[in-house]
Protein backbone atom coordinates (compact mmCIF):
# COMPACT_ATOMS: atom_id res chain seq x y z
CA UNK A 1 0.00 0.00 0.00
CA UNK A 2 1.33 3.44 -0.98
CA UNK A 3 3.75 1.34 -3.01
CA UNK A 4 5.37 4.08 -5.11
CA UNK A 5 7.54 2.44 -7.76
CA UNK A 6 7.63 -0.82 -5.82
CA UNK A 7 10.85 -0.80 -3.78
CA UNK A 8 9.24 -2.71 -0.88
CA UNK A 9 8.11 -5.32 -3.38
CA UNK A 10 11.67 -5.55 -4.76
CA UNK A 11 13.05 -6.31 -1.32
CA UNK A 12 10.40 -8.88 -0.48
CA UNK A 13 10.81 -10.62 -3.82
CA UNK A 14 14.58 -10.81 -3.26
CA UNK A 15 13.74 -12.60 -0.01
CA UNK A 16 11.53 -15.12 -1.83
CA UNK A 17 8.07 -13.67 -1.24
CA UNK A 18 5.30 -13.02 -3.76
CA UNK A 19 3.37 -9.76 -4.06
CA UNK A 20 -0.36 -10.38 -4.59
CA UNK A 21 -1.71 -6.81 -4.60
CA UNK A 22 -0.45 -3.22 -4.66
CA UNK A 23 -2.01 0.22 -4.21
CA UNK A 24 -0.68 3.51 -5.60
CA UNK A 25 -2.52 6.60 -6.83
CA UNK A 26 0.25 8.72 -8.43
CA UNK A 27 0.06 8.28 -12.21
CA UNK A 28 3.80 8.76 -12.78
CA UNK A 29 4.74 6.15 -10.19
CA UNK A 30 2.11 3.79 -11.54
CA UNK A 31 3.69 4.04 -14.99
CA UNK A 32 7.18 3.32 -13.67
CA UNK A 33 5.80 0.43 -11.60
CA UNK A 34 4.25 -0.99 -14.76
CA UNK A 35 7.58 -0.87 -16.61
CA UNK A 36 9.37 -2.63 -13.75
CA UNK A 37 6.79 -5.30 -12.92
CA UNK A 38 4.78 -5.64 -16.11
CA UNK A 39 1.50 -4.16 -14.90
CA UNK A 40 0.24 -1.22 -12.88
CA UNK A 41 -0.78 -1.57 -9.21
CA UNK A 42 -4.22 -3.14 -8.92
CA UNK A 43 -5.50 -0.51 -6.49
CA UNK A 44 -5.38 3.22 -7.16
CA UNK A 45 -6.84 5.57 -4.53
CA UNK A 46 -6.72 3.68 -1.23
CA UNK A 47 -9.82 5.55 -0.07
CA UNK A 48 -11.87 3.75 -2.73
CA UNK A 49 -10.36 0.29 -2.12
CA UNK A 50 -12.40 -2.25 -0.18
CA UNK A 51 -11.07 -5.22 1.74
CA UNK A 52 -12.90 -7.57 -0.62
CA UNK A 53 -10.64 -6.28 -3.41
CA UNK A 54 -7.48 -7.51 -1.68
CA UNK A 55 -6.41 -11.17 -1.91
CA UNK A 56 -5.59 -12.96 1.32
CA UNK A 57 -1.98 -12.31 2.33
CA UNK A 58 0.42 -13.06 5.16
CA UNK A 59 1.78 -9.53 5.46
CA UNK A 60 0.52 -6.05 4.67
CA UNK A 61 3.26 -3.49 4.02
CA UNK A 62 2.56 0.22 4.09
CA UNK A 63 4.51 3.45 4.31
CA UNK A 64 1.78 6.06 4.36
CA UNK A 65 2.82 9.53 3.11
CA UNK A 66 5.41 11.05 5.44
CA UNK A 67 5.10 14.77 4.67
CA UNK A 68 2.97 15.62 7.70
CA UNK A 69 5.34 13.77 10.04
CA UNK A 70 8.58 15.08 8.57
CA UNK A 71 10.51 17.74 10.47
CA UNK A 72 10.93 19.47 7.10
CA UNK A 73 7.18 20.03 6.79
CA UNK A 74 4.45 21.80 8.74
CA UNK A 75 4.20 18.86 11.16
CA UNK A 76 0.43 18.48 11.00
CA UNK A 77 0.84 14.80 11.83
CA UNK A 78 -2.33 12.74 11.76
CA UNK A 79 -4.28 15.96 11.28
CA UNK A 80 -2.67 16.41 7.87
CA UNK A 81 -4.29 15.27 4.66
CA UNK A 82 -1.45 12.92 3.68
CA UNK A 83 -0.02 11.16 6.72
CA UNK A 84 -3.54 10.60 8.05
CA UNK A 85 -4.09 8.17 5.17
CA UNK A 86 -2.57 5.47 7.39
CA UNK A 87 -6.05 5.30 8.89
CA UNK A 88 -7.27 3.87 5.57
CA UNK A 89 -5.15 0.78 6.23
CA UNK A 90 -6.85 0.33 9.58
CA UNK A 91 -10.24 0.81 7.93
CA UNK A 92 -9.47 -2.00 5.52
CA UNK A 93 -8.32 -4.27 8.34
CA UNK A 94 -11.54 -3.51 10.19
CA UNK A 95 -13.53 -4.76 7.19
CA UNK A 96 -11.98 -8.22 7.66
CA UNK A 97 -12.79 -10.72 10.38
CA UNK A 98 -9.84 -11.03 12.72
CA UNK A 99 -9.06 -14.65 11.86
CA UNK A 100 -8.66 -13.65 8.20
CA UNK A 101 -6.43 -10.63 8.73
CA UNK A 102 -2.74 -10.79 7.74
CA UNK A 103 -0.43 -12.31 10.34
CA UNK A 104 1.98 -9.39 10.10
CA UNK A 105 1.81 -5.65 9.53
CA UNK A 106 4.95 -3.85 8.37
CA UNK A 107 4.69 -0.08 8.69
CA UNK A 108 7.57 2.20 7.65
CA UNK A 109 7.84 5.94 8.09
CA UNK A 110 10.22 8.81 8.84
CA UNK A 111 11.91 9.35 12.20
CA UNK A 112 9.83 12.50 12.71
CA UNK A 113 6.77 10.29 13.25
CA UNK A 114 8.07 9.44 16.73
CA UNK A 115 7.94 13.06 17.89
CA UNK A 116 4.88 14.19 15.93
CA UNK A 117 2.34 15.80 18.29
CA UNK A 118 4.72 15.03 21.19
CA UNK A 119 4.60 11.32 20.35
CA UNK A 120 0.82 11.05 20.60
CA UNK A 121 0.38 10.44 16.86
CA UNK A 122 2.54 7.33 16.96
CA UNK A 123 0.80 6.28 20.15
CA UNK A 124 -2.55 6.52 18.37
CA UNK A 125 -1.22 4.34 15.54
CA UNK A 126 0.03 1.72 17.97
CA UNK A 127 -3.24 1.64 19.89
CA UNK A 128 -5.18 1.28 16.63
CA UNK A 129 -2.99 -1.68 15.65
CA UNK A 130 -3.62 -3.30 19.02
CA UNK A 131 -7.36 -2.73 18.80
CA UNK A 132 -7.34 -4.65 15.52
CA UNK A 133 -5.68 -7.66 17.14
CA UNK A 134 -1.98 -6.87 16.74
CA UNK A 135 -1.20 -7.10 20.42
CA UNK A 136 2.55 -7.65 20.03
CA UNK A 137 4.25 -4.73 18.37
CA UNK A 138 7.95 -4.24 17.68
CA UNK A 139 9.64 -1.17 16.33
CA UNK A 140 13.17 -0.17 15.37
CA UNK A 141 14.88 2.88 13.94
CA UNK A 142 17.08 1.66 11.10
CA UNK A 143 19.53 3.57 8.94
CA UNK A 144 20.26 2.43 5.40
CA UNK A 145 23.96 3.29 5.81
CA UNK A 146 24.24 0.42 8.31
CA UNK A 147 23.05 -2.08 5.70
CA UNK A 148 25.40 -1.54 2.77
CA UNK A 149 23.70 1.45 1.13
CA UNK A 150 25.75 4.70 1.13
CA UNK A 151 22.86 6.94 2.15
CA UNK A 152 22.00 8.37 5.56
CA UNK A 153 18.33 7.41 5.62
CA UNK A 154 16.73 6.85 9.02
CA UNK A 155 13.35 5.18 9.02
CA UNK A 156 11.14 3.70 11.73
CA UNK A 157 9.96 0.17 11.02
CA UNK A 158 7.00 -1.08 13.03
CA UNK A 159 5.95 -4.74 12.98
CA UNK A 160 2.59 -5.84 14.32
CA UNK A 161 1.94 -9.52 15.14
CA UNK A 162 -1.63 -10.80 15.00
CA UNK A 163 -2.49 -12.48 18.30
CA UNK A 164 -2.43 -16.24 18.22
CA UNK A 165 -1.09 -16.41 14.68
CA UNK A 166 2.24 -14.62 14.58
CA UNK A 167 4.85 -14.91 17.31
CA UNK A 168 8.23 -14.88 15.63
CA UNK A 169 10.20 -11.76 16.53
CA UNK A 170 11.73 -9.71 13.73
CA UNK A 171 13.95 -7.27 15.61
CA UNK A 172 16.68 -6.54 16.41
CA UNK A 173 18.30 -6.37 12.99
CA UNK A 174 21.36 -4.52 14.21
CA UNK A 175 21.04 -1.27 16.10
CA UNK A 176 18.30 -0.58 18.63
CA UNK A 177 14.85 -2.11 18.81
CA UNK A 178 12.02 -2.18 21.30
CA UNK A 179 8.85 -4.12 21.99
CA UNK A 180 5.91 -2.08 23.19
CA UNK A 181 3.58 -3.46 25.86
CA UNK A 182 -0.06 -2.50 25.32
CA UNK A 183 -2.54 -3.46 28.04
CA UNK A 184 -6.31 -3.57 27.92
CA UNK A 185 -7.64 -2.55 31.35
CA UNK A 186 -11.35 -2.19 30.66
CA UNK A 187 -14.09 -1.48 28.16
CA UNK A 188 -16.50 1.36 27.55
CA UNK A 189 -19.45 -1.04 27.26
CA UNK A 190 -20.36 -3.69 29.86
CA UNK A 191 -17.16 -5.52 30.71
CA UNK A 192 -14.39 -7.00 28.65
CA UNK A 193 -15.53 -10.56 29.25
CA UNK A 194 -18.84 -9.85 27.53
CA UNK A 195 -17.66 -7.72 24.65
CA UNK A 196 -15.27 -8.58 21.82
CA UNK A 197 -15.43 -5.28 19.96
CA UNK A 198 -11.90 -4.02 20.42
CA UNK A 199 -12.92 -0.49 19.44
CA UNK A 200 -14.54 -0.15 22.88
CA UNK A 201 -11.45 -1.23 24.81
CA UNK A 202 -9.71 1.07 27.27
CA UNK A 203 -5.92 0.94 27.19
CA UNK A 204 -3.21 1.47 29.78
CA UNK A 205 -0.76 3.62 27.83
CA UNK A 206 1.83 4.05 30.55
CA UNK A 207 4.00 1.28 29.12
CA UNK A 208 3.95 2.82 25.66
CA UNK A 209 4.74 6.32 26.87
CA UNK A 210 7.57 4.97 29.01
CA UNK A 211 9.01 2.98 26.11
CA UNK A 212 8.93 5.95 23.76
CA UNK A 213 10.42 8.39 26.26
CA UNK A 214 13.16 6.02 27.42
CA UNK A 215 14.33 4.85 24.02
CA UNK A 216 17.60 6.19 22.68
CA UNK A 217 17.02 6.63 18.96
CA UNK A 218 20.62 7.50 18.13
CA UNK A 219 22.44 5.02 15.92
CA UNK A 220 26.22 4.51 15.83
CA UNK A 221 27.79 6.84 13.30
CA UNK A 222 29.90 4.43 11.29
CA UNK A 223 30.20 6.51 8.12
CA UNK A 224 29.71 10.25 7.90
CA UNK A 225 28.36 12.72 5.36
CA UNK A 226 31.37 14.80 4.36
CA UNK A 227 30.53 18.31 3.23
CA UNK A 228 33.50 19.99 1.54
CA UNK A 229 31.90 23.28 0.57
CA UNK A 230 28.82 25.22 -0.42
CA UNK A 231 27.65 26.36 -3.81
CA UNK A 232 26.64 29.67 -2.26
CA UNK A 233 28.72 30.41 0.88
CA UNK A 234 26.18 32.99 2.05
CA UNK A 235 23.37 30.45 2.27
CA UNK A 236 22.71 27.96 5.03
CA UNK A 237 23.62 24.31 4.70
CA UNK A 238 21.02 22.33 2.80
CA UNK A 239 20.96 19.46 0.37
CA UNK A 240 20.59 21.93 -2.50
CA UNK A 241 23.52 24.08 -1.36
CA UNK A 242 25.99 21.48 -0.09
CA UNK A 243 28.93 20.07 -2.00
CA UNK A 244 29.82 16.57 -0.82
CA UNK A 245 32.99 14.53 -0.88
CA UNK A 246 33.01 11.28 -2.81
CA UNK A 247 34.55 9.66 0.26
CA UNK A 248 31.44 10.00 2.41
CA UNK A 249 27.81 8.98 2.10
CA UNK A 250 24.78 10.78 0.73
CA UNK A 251 22.21 12.60 2.84
CA UNK A 252 18.67 11.31 2.72
CA UNK A 253 17.21 11.73 -0.75
CA UNK A 254 13.97 13.68 -0.85
CA UNK A 255 11.17 13.95 -3.37
CA UNK A 256 12.78 17.06 -4.90
CA UNK A 257 9.70 19.28 -5.22
CA UNK A 258 10.84 22.25 -7.22
CA UNK A 259 13.83 20.40 -8.62
CA UNK A 260 17.56 21.00 -8.28
CA UNK A 261 17.77 19.22 -4.93
CA UNK A 262 19.90 16.27 -5.92
CA UNK A 263 23.10 15.87 -3.87
CA UNK A 264 26.11 17.63 -5.43
CA UNK A 265 29.50 15.95 -5.35
CA UNK A 266 32.99 17.26 -5.88
CA UNK A 267 34.76 15.86 -8.93
CA UNK A 268 38.55 16.04 -8.53
CA UNK A 269 40.37 16.64 -11.77
CA UNK A 270 42.93 13.89 -12.23
CA UNK A 271 46.21 14.38 -14.03
CA UNK A 272 45.04 12.40 -17.05
CA UNK A 273 43.41 9.00 -16.91
CA UNK A 274 42.50 8.79 -13.27
CA UNK A 275 45.47 6.90 -11.90
CA UNK A 276 46.46 9.47 -9.26
CA UNK A 277 44.21 12.23 -7.94
CA UNK A 278 45.50 15.77 -7.84
CA UNK A 279 44.21 18.76 -5.90
CA UNK A 280 44.62 22.53 -6.33
CA UNK A 281 48.18 23.52 -5.49
CA UNK A 282 49.64 20.05 -6.11
CA UNK A 283 52.53 19.77 -8.54
CA UNK A 284 52.34 17.27 -11.41
CA UNK A 285 54.73 15.80 -13.94
CA UNK A 286 53.50 16.22 -17.50
CA UNK A 287 56.09 14.15 -19.32
CA UNK A 288 53.93 11.02 -19.42
CA UNK A 289 50.45 11.95 -18.27
CA UNK A 290 48.95 8.70 -19.49
CA UNK A 291 51.13 6.48 -17.32
CA UNK A 292 50.68 5.22 -13.80
CA UNK A 293 54.24 4.34 -12.86
CA UNK A 294 55.93 7.76 -12.82
CA UNK A 295 57.76 8.27 -9.57
CA UNK A 296 56.63 11.43 -7.81
CA UNK A 297 54.10 12.12 -10.54
CA UNK A 298 51.84 14.06 -8.14
CA UNK A 299 53.41 16.04 -5.29
CA UNK A 300 51.31 17.31 -2.38
CA UNK A 301 51.39 21.13 -2.44
CA UNK A 302 54.89 21.22 -3.94
CA UNK A 303 56.68 20.86 -7.23
CA UNK A 304 58.08 17.56 -8.46
CA UNK A 305 61.76 17.36 -9.30
CA UNK A 306 62.49 19.56 -12.27
CA UNK A 307 63.43 17.70 -15.45
CA UNK A 308 65.55 18.88 -18.36
CA UNK A 309 62.40 19.28 -20.41
CA UNK A 310 60.67 21.25 -17.63
CA UNK A 311 57.56 19.05 -17.90
CA UNK A 312 56.22 20.20 -14.55
CA UNK A 313 52.92 21.84 -13.85
CA UNK A 314 50.56 22.86 -11.04
CA UNK A 315 46.90 21.99 -10.61
CA UNK A 316 44.74 25.08 -10.42
CA UNK A 317 41.22 25.42 -9.06
CA UNK A 318 39.78 23.44 -11.96
CA UNK A 319 37.52 21.44 -9.72
CA UNK A 320 33.96 20.99 -10.82
CA UNK A 321 30.72 20.10 -9.14
CA UNK A 322 28.05 17.87 -10.58
CA UNK A 323 24.70 16.46 -9.53
CA UNK A 324 24.15 12.80 -8.96
CA UNK A 325 22.70 11.09 -12.00
CA UNK A 326 19.27 9.43 -11.81
CA UNK A 327 20.99 6.03 -11.86
CA UNK A 328 23.19 7.04 -8.92
CA UNK A 329 20.16 8.27 -6.97
CA UNK A 330 18.43 4.95 -7.50
CA UNK A 331 21.58 3.11 -6.43
CA UNK A 332 21.34 5.01 -3.15
CA UNK A 333 17.90 3.43 -2.76
CA UNK A 334 19.35 -0.03 -3.31
CA UNK A 335 17.82 -0.39 -6.78
CA UNK A 336 19.77 -2.50 -9.24
CA UNK A 337 21.08 -0.90 -12.43
CA UNK A 338 19.16 -3.42 -14.55
CA UNK A 339 15.89 -2.01 -13.21
CA UNK A 340 16.96 1.58 -13.78
CA UNK A 341 18.07 0.73 -17.32
CA UNK A 342 14.65 -0.78 -18.01
CA UNK A 343 12.92 2.42 -16.93
CA UNK A 344 15.29 4.62 -18.94
CA UNK A 345 14.77 2.41 -21.98
CA UNK A 346 11.05 3.15 -21.70
CA UNK A 347 11.89 6.86 -22.14
CA UNK A 348 11.10 7.63 -18.51
CA UNK A 349 13.52 9.70 -16.45
CA UNK A 350 13.91 8.22 -12.98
Amino acid sequence: MFCGIGTIRMGFEQAGHECVYSIEWDKHKRRIYSVIFGSEPEGQDIRSVRATDIPKADCWCFGAPCQDFSIAGERKGLQGDRSSLVREVFRLLGEIEEEHRPKYLLYENVKGMLSSNKGLDYLEILIEMESLGYNTIEYSLLNSKDFGVPQNRERVFTVGHLRGRSGRKVFPIGGISSEIPIKVIGTTVNDIAQGTNSRHWVHDISGIVGALSATDYKQPKQIAIKEVGKINPNRHSSLANSVLSTEGISPTLDSMQGGNRQPKILVKENTKKGYVEGYPGDGIRLDHPGGNTGRGRVQNQSSPTLTTSCDVGTITNNLRIRKLTPKECWRLQGIEDSITDKVISASISP
